[in-house]
């Protein structure tokens, strides 16, 4: 399939930096739920455990960076059988992100991308539940772009604060392929005349003025789906990290439910293929190290799901000594690779939960 117009779109539309560079970057997945799907029973997985696929990147000519990497396998001490290591071996029982960061191998890890500056951390992620609810609304670009991300960010949280209420909804009306698309809007609408009864909050009044004059359109990204598949596969995720980066080599770990459709339909930009595959991640280190990455990104993701802002900075301010130094080696390589290319952050996720991740990459310890 040609991606031309998807990777001009990146670079040209919205100025995506560094994508033309040559890189080799590999790739490991967590989360992956396969697919995300609701019935009466609620939702096939925890629709608060974002998808990631990403890992590891390092510049074409940084051969020294691949010859460093087994001085690193031996400070992580692991027992001389063990085929390979993974993101269980450096955890080590922690139960979050703030735990993660006191563990011996992370601090190993960590200390490993702080002094390579040409390592770096690249990752793509779905909020599933933010995803497969906010197609849906119809936009409206009279304020712009940005605020369409506002409008999409206010009917986020009205969902997320009455779950079961909404999931209900959704296997009542056979969301995403809804028979009664009038319904599903005037229950939205009866929620926003919950919240703010005189229309004193000015984007949930906008976001409501928007679904009633949706009322009286088609609504045709709520047709034609299958009852209950939210999200069919992940598949879109790995066609963007790939066109993203057109001159780069793409290597994955195996993921078979993937392979057969990349294979069946090979991804071009500017009408040469990109090069990618998939490989096992016991013949490739690198490919481990990115296991290890989107375990950490997977913590790190959670933790910000779950706490407020003011929550995030509360716990921040209270850090040990040892976890605010890993915490802060860990922003910096963030930082420094999104400097390199903001190619190497790509997310599907609401406003909110974006400015969390700015505030952290922000934050001054």
């Amino acid at each position: 399939m040609d991606y031309t117009e998807f990777y001009k779109h990146v670079k040209n539309e919205l100025k995506v930096t560094g994508t033309d560079n040559q890189f080799h970057l590999y790739y490991d997945e967590t989360n992956n739920f396969r697919s995300f799907k609701v019935d009466d029973k609620g939702f096939n997985a925890d629709e608060h455990a974002y998808f990631i696929l990403g890992g590891i990147g390092i510049k074409t000519d940084s051969h020294d960076i691949v010859e460093g990497v087994d001085s690193l396998f031996s400070k992580f001490g692991m027992q001389a059988n063990a085929q390979e290591i993974k993101f269980k071996h450096i955890k080590n029982g922690a139960n979050n992100f703030i735990e993660l960061m006191d563990k011996k191998r992370v601090k190993v890890f960590l200390n490993w991308l702080y002094e390579n500056d040409n390592v770096f951390i690249h990752y793509n992620y779905v909020d599933n539940f933010y995803f497969s609810i906010v197609d849906s609304l119809p936009n409206s670009m009279l304020l712009g772009i940005e605020f369409n991300r506002d409008l999409k960010d206010c009917l986020y949280q009205i969902m997320k604060t009455d779950k079961e209420y909404f999931t209900n909804l959704f296997v009542l009306l056979g969301y995403p392929n809804v028979n009664n698309p009038k319904l599903l809007i005037n229950k939205i609408i009866e929620k926003i005349n919950e919240i703010t009864p005189y229309g004193d909050d000015f984007c949930l009044e906008y976001l409501r003025q928007i679904l009633k004059s949706a009322i009286r359109s088609k609504l045709p990204l709520l047709e034609n789906n299958v009852e209950g598949e939210l999200i069919d596969n992940y598949s879109d995720l790995y066609a963007q990290s790939i066109y993203s980066f057109p001159n780069s080599h793409h290597k994955f770990d195996h993921e078979y439910n993937i392979e057969p459709f990349l294979a069946n339909n090979p991804i071009y930009v500017n009408d040469k293929l990109v090069d990618y595959i998939f490989d096992d991640s016991k013949h490739s280190r690198l490919l481990q190290l990115s296991d290890l990455t989107v375990g950490i990104l997977r913590h790190w993701m959670s933790f910000l799901e779950k706490n407020s802002e003011s929550k995030i900075s509360d716990i921040l301010n209270s850090l040990s000594s040892n976890q605010e130094t890993n915490i802060r080696k860990l922003q910096q390589v963030m930082n420094n690779s999104l400097s390199e290319s903001q190619g190497f952050k790509i997310g599907s996720g609401s406003n909110t939960f974006e400015n969390k991740v700015s505030d952290f990459l922000t934050y001054k310890f």
